[in-house]
């Protein structure tokens, strides 16, 4: 729907959607849109709508930088998250020793 929006369409069909995924798509499709206006900063619709811009290089080139800076930025959230799980398992395993340890004696 936020495609659909951004080029311009003031209503977007969602017929097949709502015959194979059922009511709950209503909600799927208005908790999506509102993600995605929040991540990109939009408040109403009204804000994005019809905004897309016709293609240039310049503007593909800064496309493609924000979305290589995007990646490294959770490769880096990715790997401190690693670590994290990494320091949890080992303390589990430490404590799950010291009390078997404990039950021993």
């Amino acid at each position: 729907a936020f495609e659909m929006i951004l080029c311009g369409a003031a209503a977007v069909q969602v017929g097949t959607c709502h015959w194979a995924e059922g009511a709950g798509c209503f909600d799927r499709i208005c908790t999506e849109l509102r993600t995605l206006m929040k991540e990109k900063g939009y408040e109403k619709v009204e804000d994005f709508k019809g905004k897309l811009r016709p293609w240039s290089k310049a503007g593909a080139t800064a496309s493609r930088e924000a979305r290589k800076k995007r990646r490294q930025a959770n490769v880096v959230k990715k790997n401190g998250s690693d670590v994290y799980m990494f320091l949890c398992a080992f303390l589990l395993a430490v404590i799950a020793f010291l009390l078997d340890r404990q039950r021993k004696l």
